[in-house]
């Protein structure tokens, strides 16, 4: 595989260039902004852990704007190695905080997350939805976590319920970014960006509730 091979996949970039993708490229403040202001925000509920996801969130910020400066498919796998990494990173924290897994089970959780992102995908063909269909499994995964703590009226599924619903306008978004090429030629995808920085936030805000009294005892 030729790491160095140019890759154009958004309505944005119409030829080679450093900054052939300006607002794809700068849109990436918002991840930057976001992961900084998690870092830096007093908190005496968040678990030390959160702090690990908002440097994830960072890096995914450098990633993507690695990837939409050089537009090679080494950035490319740079770009969506973080994004993996802060998805079953979360994981694992969700069933630490929320269930008070012990670390080694929830740790556990992460390749059990990607068997049901493989059995999610499975319906749809390589590439479907202009390449969004690996994003499916984040979504599911968004909306059941949600789903189990509202129903367990735990205050923690208001924020991931969010998260799923911006996430869901994002998804959208990025599916349609070719499709409206011709009439938007800047297309959607610098939106994603906006719109995930601002979903991965909430979702890294959730772990801010403590645990139910049944596990009042159990250590972050």
């Amino acid at each position: 595989m030729d790491l160095s091979a140019p890759i154009r996949q958004y309505c944005e970039r119409l030829g080679p260039g450093l900054w052939a993708e300006p607002l794809n490229a700068v849109s990436n403040l918002a991840f930057l902004l976001a992961a900084a202001w998690l870092l830096s925000r007093p908190s005496r509920q968040a678990p030390a852990y959160a702090r690990v996801l908002a440097v994830l969130l960072f890096l995914i910020g450098l990633g993507s704007l690695s990837f939409h400066l050089f537009a090679t498919a080494g950035t490319e796998i740079l770009d969506v190695l973080f994004i993996a990494l802060y998805v079953l990173f979360f994981v694992a924290c969700y069933f630490r905080r929320f269930g008070a897994w012990p670390w080694w089970a929830a740790l556990l959780a992460m390749p059990g997350f990607v068997v049901f992102g493989a059995l999610v995908m499975a319906p749809f063909p390589q590439g479907a939805l202009n390449g969004s269909v690996g994003y499916l499994p984040a979504l599911a995964g968004l909306v059941l976590m949600a789903g189990y703590l509202l129903a367990k009226r735990r205050r923690g599924g208001g924020p991931l319920a969010a998260a799923a619903a911006i996430f869901l306008v994002s998804l959208y978004l990025r599916t349609e970014d070719r499709a409206w090429c011709l009439s938007l030629p800047i297309g959607t995808h610098w939106l994603w960006h906006c719109l995930n920085a601002g979903t991965l936030t909430l979702v890294t805000l959730s772990l801010d509730y403590e645990p139910d009294t049944r596990h009042a005892g159990a250590s972050p």
